[in-house]
This record gives C-alpha cells, structure tokens and sequence, in this order.
C-alpha cells in the first residue's frame, strides 16, 4: 500500500466522521428543541447535554423559540 493510499483513506474517514458530528449536533439540536417544547426548562437540558444555558438559549432562538 502506498502513502498515496493511505492518505487517501484517511481523508476519507475524516469527511466521514465529519459529517457523522454533523447528524449529530442536528440530532442534539432537534431533541433539545422538541423536550423544550414539551416544557422542560433552560437549565435542566444544559445539565443534561452539558452544554450552557446560554448556548442552549442561543440555538432555541435560532429555532424561534
């Protein structure tokens, strides 16, 4: 196998697993939107997903929310 092949392959992976983390956040950003939409409050989905309260406000503004 070449390094041409190799490097080759592990552009591949990285386009992968780049779009794989691109599913994701949109899969995280959708139930964040939705268990806000069922009442649960700011601080308890930033405890759960780990991210700020403010970054959770910041995305459910961009959902209009």
């Amino acid at each position: 196998m070449t390094g041409e092949d190799v490097l080759g392959r592990a552009v591949a992976e990285l386009s992968a697993a780049e779009a794989a983390v691109i599913e994701a956040r949109r899969n995280l950003s959708a139930l964040i939107i939705a268990e806000r939409r069922a009442g649960v409050s700011v601080a308890d989905l930033a405890a759960r997903t780990g991210k700020t309260p403010i970054g959770i406000r910041n995305l459910l503004t961009v959902a209009g929310l």
